[in-house]
Order: structure tokens, then sequence, then C-alpha cells
């Protein structure tokens, strides 16, 4: 399973709803699925329609002043920015070094945090418009077919027991773990932030599971639900 390398990465977004929302930041980390150093940094803002009536005619939501609030961006910066298409085609090639056999089974794994609600389905809509998409699947096949570590969903996995903890939001996780919210919601920073909390939990998960017994765990009927 280590074999996989595992490309972390966030979209800064004009928007709230995945399926229709333009990204305005695209960043990424690549890490050694072995022993989880990094290999390899992207980031890019990208330049999305301004104009509020040409992105819904091309069937997208227009910026929001407080999408572009919370991310820090302006108007006239994201002008100068890179289009979608040239970004999208970068960020191919980055994920594409991390794919050692060629193959959408040994393709980088994708993590990040939300991503499962929010940044895959992104994904999603850009491979099927861009490529590389599996029309078989009717997927992505840019990341792995199947894996894929949403980080909010292992924390809660963590922390569910806890009545203590009253949020598994990205901000809150940051508070707890003593990481600087300072660039919070700057893709680049938003990834290094999920990094961080990812390998501390990856490397838990490792030591855990050494001393997990689960080899024939309920052979003797012992079960917790029958």
């Amino acid at each position: 399973m280590a074999s996989r390398d595992i490309v972390v990465f966030d979209f800064e977004t004009g928007s709230r709803n995945p399926h229709k929302t333009q990204p305005t930041q695209l960043a990424a980390l690549a890490l050694d699925g072995r022993n989880l150093k990094l290999k390899g940094t992207f980031n890019s803002e990208i330049r999305p329609i301004l104009s509020d009536n040409k992105a819904i005619e091309a069937g997208l939501d227009p910026l929001e002043e407080e999408a572009l609030r919370i991310t820090g961006k302006t108007r006239e910066e994201l002008k100068k920015a890179p289009t979608l298409r040239s970004v999208w085609k970068k960020f191919i090639q980055f994920v594409d070094q991390y794919n050692w056999k060629g193959t959408q089974w040994f393709a980088p794994i994708p993590a990040g945090f939300n991503i499962v609600g929010f940044d895959m389905i992104i994904i999603d809509r850009l491979c099927k418009e861009y490529g590389p998409y599996n029309p078989d699947r009717q997927q992505q096949k840019l990341f792995h077919a199947i894996y894929k570590v949403d980080m909010m969903d292992n924390y809660f996995m963590w922390s569910e027991g806890d009545p203590s903890v009253k949020s598994i939001s990205m901000d809150s996780l940051r508070d707890r773990m003593g990481l600087s919210k300072e660039n919070a919601h700057d893709a680049l920073q938003d990834v290094k932030d999920t990094a961080n909390i990812m390998i501390k939990f990856m490397k838990t998960h490792r030591s855990v599971y050494r001393n997990l017994k689960i080899d024939k765990a309920f052979a003797k009927g012992d079960l917790y639900v029958s």
C-alpha cells in the first residue's frame, strides 16, 4: 500500500457550490508514501471568469465578494493570473510525476480536508472537461481510482467519542494542534497545515496498527453486532 505517493491538495474558490464554483487557486504537496517526506510542491492562482453575466452563461457561479474576502484575493490580482486550462495542464504534469507505473491503480492517493464533499467534486469536473477522465467509471483518472484520505473524516473517527470536541473544522483543528491561522485560506498554507496534521495522524496509525490484533478477531464468535 505504501508504494503509492500521496498528493495533498486544496482549491480556493469563488463560491461554495463545488459543482459550479470557479477555482481561484490550486496548491498541492506530494509526499512519499513510504516515509511521508515531502517530494514536491505546486501552487498557482487561477484566473476565473470575472464577468458575472459571462460566468452565468457558462453555467458557473459568479465570484462572491465574501469568498474573495475570506481568501484575501482581489479581482485585479486574479485578472493577472493564468487561465484555468493552463494551470490544470501544469497540475496534471505535477501529479503524473508521482504515478510511478503510469496507471490509475498506481496513481497518487489524493488527500486533503473535506475533499470528499468539495475538492474531489471539482477534480471530477475538471477531469471531465480537460482530462484525464475515465468514461467507464464516470470519474477522474488523475488520482488513484479508489483510495483517498479525507482528514475531516479521519479526525471525526478519532475524536467522535470525545465530548469536549465541539467542532471538527480546519480552524478548530489548527487551534487544538497549535498551528497559526495567520495565512489560513491560502491554498498553499492550507495544504501545508493539512499535510502536517495528516502526517501526525498517519504516524500514529502506523504505531497503533503494529500492536492491533485483528487476525481471527471474531473467530470465537465475539461479535459486537449479531
